[in-house]
């Protein structure tokens, strides 16, 4: 089988996933999870097949662990009395998508940026059919908000709240504050219509993600456009300073003109953000609750023991907390596992903080959005993260890819030198900082 035919394949899996929405909105026949399952473990077999699975470093070592752990954890889930069916149905939203982990892992420079064209081009697609539905507000895609629970009155004002486009403003945020992350990949290369590419994808993204108007994708937003101006300013100082005053400069103006020429708008955003503090009082008694009973807290309570599908056969359900919800379900032990592969990542890259600025952004966002929502548990926005996490693996263990990386991205200084690794792994020089 033709192995570019499969990478590319995987490039379009979010794509595939927009347009399976799409028809959603017309075809209301179309079982949307389950076709999405389809194509993505289609996706998974391609993975398998071109020989992506590596446990060379430490990282995928103890992620593959963490991954056999959420299969096994199976077992004692259906032990504690939830239905073998809710297990299988988060294995397809929760597990499945962390296999992209190893994409990532294995894509080299020109399917990275295939990748990550894809997704951008998916998040944007949705982020525009959702502005033309809600400017246009037409009477069918009322309806089919209603029907699908994006809203509770179907009326244009109700509709007009949040962008909802046709996944619901949960996901819309997730998607976009993810695509303005992933935008920072082409914002940072050399080449000028790269660059350009990138600042069309970052703007558009930004403009979506105020537009679906959920607090923890626009905080994310804001959060990443620091860290990305920290990066290039002060880490990588590879723009004049002029630019992040312009830059300012024109933040400063455009705040002033939406409060001035639309201060409904500007309120409707502050309130937003400065409720966020209430979100945290909102969920946490559902949060300790589902803590509090935890039937082991070694091991947990198996996966989607507390999701939503485990209503009616679990009381105490963690329906807005994917960190909590994690707990719960991995228990210490589970836990643990992923929080080491996430520092592990972490630590290498504040040695070399410019070598994975994207992937960076995108783990940090999943992990701040994960706080008040169950991003991750999604499958239409978990596979990104796993990508990105696997990506970053790759940049700070391998020198190869590094060095690609760094002639793309850089104005042509030499790369950091690497010292040997010493977890086992042969042939492959890591980043400093391995451990």
């Amino acid at each position: 089988m033709n192995r570019r035919l499969i990478k590319d394949y995987i490039c379009l899996i979010y794509p595939i996933f927009t347009l399976i929405y799409f028809l959603y909105v017309f075809i209301s026949s179309i079982r949307t999870g389950i076709t999405m399952t389809f194509f993505l473990a289609l996706g998974i077999v391609g993975i398998c097949v071109l020989g992506y699975i590596k446990v060379d470093t430490t990282e995928d070592k103890v992620f593959s662990l963490y991954v056999l752990y959420n299969l096994l954890s199976g077992i004692w889930c259906v032990y504690f009395g939830i239905p073998v069916s809710v297990f299988i149905g988060e294995v397809s939203t929760t597990l499945l998508p962390m296999m992209l982990y190893y994409a990532g892992r294995s894509f080299d420079e020109e399917y990275a940026a295939k990748y990550y064209h894809g997704f951008i081009l998916a998040a944007l697609l949705m982020g525009g059919i959702g502005a033309v539905f809600y400017i246009w507000a037409p009477q069918f895609y009322i309806d089919f908000s209603y029907v699908n629970e994006f809203i509770s009155k179907a009326d244009a004002p109700t509709m007009r709240v949040r962008m909802n486009s046709i996944i619901g403003s949960g996901p819309m945020g997730a998607f976009v504050a993810y695509s303005t992350c992933a935008s920072a990949y082409f914002l940072r290369k050399k080449e000028k219509k790269e660059r350009i590419i990138g600042m069309v994808y970052i703007i558009l993204s930004i403009l979506f993600s105020f537009m679906a108007n959920q607090r923890s994708a626009m905080f994310c937003v804001i959060m990443m456009l620091v860290f990305l101006n920290l990066v290039d300013f002060t880490v990588d100082k590879n723009k004049p300073v002029k630019y992040l005053w312009m830059e300012l400069a024109g933040i400063v103006a455009l705040m002033l003109g939406i409060f001035i020429f639309a201060r409904d708008v500007f309120e409707k955003f502050r309130i937003r953000l400065a409720s966020i503090p209430e979100g945290f009082g909102e969920r946490s008694e559902s949060w300790i609750a589902a803590v509090n009973n935890m039937v082991n807290f070694w091991i947990g309570d198996g996966l989607g023991s507390h999701g939503h599908r485990a209503a009616g056969y679990q009381d105490y359900i963690v329906a807005d907390g994917g960190l909590v919800k994690l707990y719960s379900e991995m228990g210490l032990i589970g836990t643990a596992m992923i929080i080491f592969v996430v520092a592990l990542v972490y630590i290498k890259s504040a040695k070399e903080l410019s070598l994975a600025v994207p992937e960076i952004a995108i783990i940090t966002s999943a992990i701040l959005m994960s706080i008040g929502s169950n991003v991750l548990e999604m499958e239409l926005c978990a596979p990104i993260a796993y990508f990105a996490l696997g990506r970053a693996v790759r940049l700070l263990n391998d020198r190869k890819t590094a060095e690609e990386y760094t002639g793309a991205f850089s104005d042509g200084e030499d790369p950091k030198e690497h010292e040997e690794t010493g977890d086992g792994m042969e042939g492959v020089p890591a980043a400093k900082g391995e451990l």
